[in-house]
């Protein structure tokens, strides 16, 4: 990578470790030249042309990524910079960040310790783009704890305690936990994995991960498998592992998969938690739904479990005892809404990525009807997975939006029967449904091409309770 370094501190010590780690690096001559560089596009910071480059100010707490030197539009102004974080975080997640006599010598205030949590800070953010995920997938030995439970005994393994403790809050806040780990299965109670998972001191246990893939497979297949049982895609999931030869798999067979860099201290794990938070797990925790994901996402596994017993798709989903909960949308649901409206993709008429607020002067207009779905069974909840908007100027539907978990269960039928039946009551027609094809939506237009909107349609969800 070619990395540029701007500031107004000495740089030379930044330099010459990303030249022994093999990256291409830029510094400009003189002492405090970064303005004169960026604005100037002759100076050698633009021909040089880097990839990413790091501008360090500490007197204005600011550590900035840039990835196109355009963005300084006028680099005279610390007000045009936003930086990625502030260096006081960084200060407060490292112990002895700041190094006096270092600066007093050096014009270079930092300890080697705050040197080298600067350099990774970098290299993360410059490999990594923020992007929402869904799955964190997680290895065991000496990832989760410090030991090998195939080796030594699951009872003197050491729990990263406050590590497993920010996964937990990430769990709770809708991200779906993954273990995958090679070791004999845990179904095994004796099994070393259980036991370990069965200590007191352990925060996590075996049932905080929405799935589990222990075993002597590779890590990448069963990602894969994981996936399939999820009905997610691998470039939802951020995998992280001690042990850089399982990482390298995992980058060469499944190259959608996120593999996070490991820190070099899982006993101060800030870091690598405030990564995963504000990188990949930002929009976590606005809904119900999120908070209960994987409960949500057990019960499903469950559900395709039941699903391989029985012979028919007919005698499955009449097995399921799917009840659904249809009412008018009110204030509390507008969240929820926006959160359906902003990633649904395959069963979404028009794909029209509505806001909160948009929602929420929709649900407000007496002028249009928007209705909600929620879905539960014998398995349990899986809360609000549709809605339909109805504008009474067009008399059409505008939005027709279920979420890719509830699909394949016949609740767009009952969705699309209670709203004709609503709109009959208050004697008002419904003449169409709007629909704009894209790459994703194949699903609602096979559906859309399959119903009569003058007859009922055949469901196996009944009315339940709102």
């Amino acid at each position: 990578m070619k990395i540029a370094l701007l500031g107004n501190i000495t740089l030379d010590f930044f330099a010459q470790d990303f030249r022994r780690m093999g990256h291409e690096v830029y510094v400009p001559p003189g002492f405090d030249t970064w303005r004169q560089e960026t604005l100037d596009p002759e100076s050698g910071l633009h021909r040089f042309a880097p990839d990413a480059t790091l501008l360090l100010l500490p007197n204005e707490d600011i550590f900035t990524v840039i990835t196109d030197l355009s963005s300084l539009e006028d680099p005279t102004s610390l007000k045009s910079l936003v930086p990625s974080l502030p260096l006081s975080t960084l200060a407060h997640e490292t112990p002895g960040f700041w190094d006096d006599r270092m600066r007093s010598l050096a014009a270079m205030p930092f300890s080697l310790a705050g040197l080298k949590a600067i350099e990774e800070e970098f290299l993360f953010l410059a490999e990594f783009a923020a992007a929402p995920k869904k799955i964190l997938a997680v290895d065991a030995d000496n990832t989760l704890w410090r030991g090998i439970v195939s080796e030594d005994d699951p009872a003197t393994v050491v729990p990263y305690a406050d590590f497993q403790r920010g996964l937990l809050s990430l769990k709770d806040a809708g991200a779906l936990l993954v273990l995958l780990s090679k070791n004999d299965s845990p179904a095994n109670s004796d099994a070393p994995v259980a036991r370990a998972f069965a200590r007191s001191d352990m925060p996590l246990s075996l049932d905080d991960f929405a799935a589990v893939a222990v075993n002597w497979s590779t890590k990448a297949s069963n990602m894969l498998d994981v996936c399939s049982r999820l009905n997610l895609s691998p470039d939802s999931a951020v995998f992280i592992d001690d042990n850089p030869h399982e990482r390298a798999q995992m980058k060469a067979h499944l190259p959608a998969v996120t593999v996070m860099p490991f820190p070099r201290d899982m006993t101060r794990p800030a870091a690598i938690l405030r990564r995963l938070r504000t990188r990949f797990f930002a929009s976590v925790a606005s809904t119900d739904e999120d908070r209960v994901r994987t409960a949500l996402y057990q019960a499903e596994a469950a559900r395709r479990a039941s699903a391989d017993k029985l012979p028919s798709l007919t005698a499955y989903l009449d097995s399921l005892g799917m009840t659904c909960a249809a009412s008018l949308a009110t204030q509390s649901d507008i969240p929820r809404l926006a959160q359906m409206a902003g990633k649904t993709n395959q069963f979404n008429a028009t794909t029209i990525r509505r806001t909160a607020d948009e929602i929420a002067a929709i649900v407000a207009d007496p002028k249009r009807r928007t209705w909600t779905f929620r879905l539960s069974d014998n398995f349990g909840e899986m809360g609000l997975v549709c809605y339909i908007i109805y504008d009474c100027a067009t008399r059409r539907i505008t939005d027709f939006v279920m979420s890719c978990r509830a699909m394949g269960r016949t609740l767009e039928h009952f969705a699309l029967n209670h709203v004709r039946h609503a709109l009959a009551e208050e004697g008002i027609p419904l003449d169409g449904i709007d629909f704009a094809p894209t790459a994703k939506n194949a699903p609602f237009r096979e559906f859309l091409g399959s119903i009569d909107l003058s007859a009922d349609l055949p469901t196996h969800v009944v009315s339940g309770n709102a």
